[in-house]
């Protein structure tokens, strides 16, 4: 694997773990966390990584 393909996978990884610790009806945490982890592009947002 490249290391750009090592990096994203990370982010998502690391935007996970920071999800399990939100509470279930918390938006806002979840939201921070994606924004944080895999960045605040629209492509993200459109993605089935985190939603």
């Amino acid at each position: 694997m490249d290391s750009e393909a090592q990096r994203q996978w990370d982010a998502v990884e690391a935007c996970m773990e920071c999800i399990t610790h939100c509470s279930i009806d918390d938006g806002l945490c979840v939201t921070t966390c994606v924004r944080d982890h895999l960045g605040d592009d629209e492509e993200l947002w459109t993605s089935s990584l985190c939603l």
